[in-house]
């Protein structure tokens, strides 16, 4: 019945997460005593990048119901596992929700044009995006006044976009979305992992048909919830920036590394045993297809957004880029560099090949590359507005805080359900699922 007994080493493995998740969040609470602006940001990266895994398991679920696949069933159970703790992300987003005045300067600014003849500096907006010690090239040679009054028109034209963004970047509405945002991801993780599990005892056809049926309306919520809340959490960390394919990357991201770590998941559970012949180098094939065709999509969003901020050069779209290239003295470019190198050219090239995917450890050193990178990305989108900074132990004890947490529940919850949909009327045929 593909379950974890208690002689097995999986069983009671959730102690050592949960162990290490009490030891981040107690390094977490010693950063925010020190540091609240940083533990903001650390919380932040370490939250977006444990929420990426089961919103891109949901999606997983999603797709693989309404394309009415089979050769996914072996492997389906445990993107459901995996989806199915969103319920404590409510609890872990309560740090944020204390600290979000540290994260968005447009919560802390009047965003009220300052006079003409007003020299001062002081604005929340400015010091967030660098204006306080910008001083372009082309103006070193005018006299100071006369700079300081372009930077301030500059600033002007900044809080102005904010004041015309009011009406949806206000406390009160960013909160009601976010809660809207968990409500939703949660009602749809606990109705198709209810319908799943349910099926294993009473091997109802109903709820294979009702989660097929579901499956449009549900990708369809999973969709404008999951773009604004990358609109909201991370986009408006720039509250003049503009781009409207953002919420597409933060997606390929998501379902790129649930792919990645659905393929280390299995390859650990299938060396234990206990997924017998359930999965095999067949299913694992396709796995990999599903990897590359990720990094593939991937790099296309990813350019696309690039090549039309660079095509299109208006200075509101293009300070997101100077701030991880050129701003913060260059304290991101190697990150840049390596996100082009590592994300996309080697693991393009190295997981083309049809051997390479039906080779299990090389498959896994891919999936390991894509997960790392993942890591990587989500510090790079986040971490660069809070100036150039290197890498503290403040990032280390909220990103094991999170995840040990939220990995403490996943695997909690394996011990309680098989690890294969057991009532799946589709499970013959993905048992003995081959490729071409």
């Amino acid at each position: 019945d593909y379950r974890i007994t208690t002689k097995s080493s999986w069983s009671g493995a959730w102690k050592y997460p949960a162990a290490v998740g009490a030891l981040g969040l107690g390094i977490a609470a010693y950063g925010y005593k020190m540091d609240p602006d940083r533990f903001a940001f650390s919380y932040l990266f370490a939250f977006i990048l444990a929420l990426t895994l089961p919103l891109g398991s949901l999606f997983f679920v999603l797709v693989q119901y309404i394309t009415k696949s089979a050769w996914s069933v072996t492997v389906r159970r445990v993107a459901e596992l995996t989806m199915r703790p969103m319920p404590i992300f409510a609890v872990l987003v309560i740090p944020l929700v204390l600290t979000i005045g540290h994260l968005f300067p447009w919560l802390g600014a009047k965003h009220e044009a300052p006079p003409e003849n007003d020299t001062s500096s002081e604005s929340p907006i400015a010091e967030a995006r660098g204006l306080e010690s910008h001083e372009p090239a082309a103006l070193r040679d005018l006299p100071v006044a006369s700079t300081k009054r372009m930077e301030r028109a500059e600033e002007r034209a900044e809080e102005s976009i904010i004041t015309h963004k009011r009406s949806y970047l206000n406390r009160q509405f960013f909160l009601v979305r976010l809660i809207a945002y968990l409500l939703v991801w949660t009602w749809l993780v606990q109705k198709y992992f209810r319908w799943s599990t349910d099926q294993d005892k009473t091997k109802a056809l109903e709820n294979t048909a009702a989660g097929q049926r579901f499956a449009p309306a549900g990708l369809i919520l999973f969709a404008l919830t999951l773009t604004y809340f990358s609109f909201d959490w991370l986009l408006s960390l720039d509250g003049t920036w503009y781009s409207t394919i953002f919420g597409v990357q933060i997606f390929a991201q998501c379902a790129l590394f649930q792919t990645a770590t659905l393929i280390l998941l299995t390859l650990a559970l299938r060396r234990s045993g206990l997924l017998g012949e359930a999965v095999t180098v067949e299913h694992y094939h396709d796995l990999g297809k599903y990897l590359f065709g990720w990094i593939v999509f991937w790099t296309y969003i990813s350019f696309v957004q690039f090549f039309l901020t660079w095509y299109s050069n208006i200075p509101d779209e293009v300070a997101w880029f100077h701030k991880r290239w050129h701003d913060n003295g260059g304290t991101w470019q190697g990150l840049s560099v390596a996100l082009v190198m590592l994300h996309f050219f080697i693991p393009f090239w190295f997981l083309m090949s049809r051997n390479i995917k039906r080779k299990l450890p090389l498959l896994a050193a891919g999936s390991v590359c894509m997960v790392v990178m993942h890591v990587l990305e989500v510090y790079w989108i986040v971490m660069p507005n809070l100036g150039a900074c290197a890498p503290s132990i403040i990032d280390l004890g909220c990103l094991l805080g999170v995840f040990g947490v939220y990995l403490a529940a996943v695997l909690r919850g394996m011990e309680d359900y098989s690890l294969v949909p057991i009532g799946d009327p589709r499970l013959v045929r993905a048992l003995d699922f081959e490729n071409a």
